[in-house]
């Protein structure tokens, strides 16, 4: 399966950008969430964690090791979305992982390369790897399931479609206005894990987005209201720096508060003795 997106060189990150986003830090966001699961809300535990990292682009997976040809080295703004809760006495733990180029985009700016996902329960697990491209994505699904299987398929969407999983990395705007300041509409994929719980084959649906100027907790904010597949979500983002994304709500009953944000680099932080954080 082909990495297939394509870049165009005029987007590149401004000095500002790398200015906030160069520190060598992550950001990690903390939320209260409230999201339904077998007809019934449950409290969950969420947290974002925002940092740039080097990937190599003809596979998209990280440079760790630093010996990727700087030809094919490329920046991404890297989004882990990680929930944790309960349904009855089992445990649910889901992640979702965007890895959007900081230079260079298809059509918005920090359009994703690679969304990957996976979902863990008593029951069994499952993972899955979008990687879009022009006209198309490439899906690969692995999972205990049946019903889901082990395949690899490739899906034919409109130019310029958008992921929604993605949406939490291009609403804060970081660098520069998303839709070129004003609403937008078109086509969307929805999250992987809106097609996991809805028992459908990711696809990509019409979409809105619409934004007003808003107030949260007495705070300016950006609201952007995104409906898709007959789900509405409306997002409230800071109107100023370091532009969080304060808490969002949803019709199909999810609700999400920021607590806190922490600028860290938590893959030092595994000892015993940092806990604390």
């Amino acid at each position: 399966m082909s990495a297939a997106l394509v870049l165009a060189a005029a987007a590149v990150a401004s000095p500002a950008f790398w200015s906030a986003w160069g520190d060598g830090k992550a950001e990690l966001s903390r939320y209260v969430l409230t999201t339904p699961r077998y007809g019934a809300p449950r409290e969950a535990e969420l947290v974002l964690i925002y940092v740039t990292e080097p990937v190599d682009r003809r596979v998209w997976i990280k440079d760790d090791a630093g010996d990727v040809p700087a030809a094919e080295r490329l920046q991404v703004l890297k989004l882990n979305r990680v929930v944790k809760f309960r349904t009855g006495i089992y445990p649910y733990s889901v992640m979702t992982s965007v890895f959007a180029p900081v230079d260079g985009a298809a059509h918005e700016r920090f359009s994703p390369s690679k969304i990957s996902f996976t979902a863990q329960e008593w029951c069994g697990h499952v993972w899955q790897k979008l990687l879009p491209g022009p006209g198309r994505f490439d899906l690969e699904v692995r999972s205990y399931f049946h019903a889901d299987g082990e395949r690899n398929v490739t899906v034919k969407v409109p130019e310029n479609t958008l992921y929604e999983d993605a949406l939490l990395i291009q609403l804060r705007e970081l660098d520069g206005p998303f839709a070129a300041g004003g609403d937008w509409s078109g086509t969307m994929v929805p999250t992987l894990w809106a097609a996991r719980t809805g028992h459908a084959a990711p696809a990509a649906s019409p979409a809105t987005i619409k934004r007003a100027d808003a107030r949260r907790d007495g705070a300016p904010v950006t609201r952007f209201t995104v409906t898709v597949a007959g789900r509405t979500t409306t997002y409230d983002v800071e109107r100023a720096a370091p532009r969080r994304v304060l808490g969002w709500r949803s019709s199909d009953g999810e609700v999400a508060g920021l607590v806190k944000t922490a600028r860290l680099p938590y893959w030092e932080l595994n000892k015993p003795g940092d806990s604390p954080f």
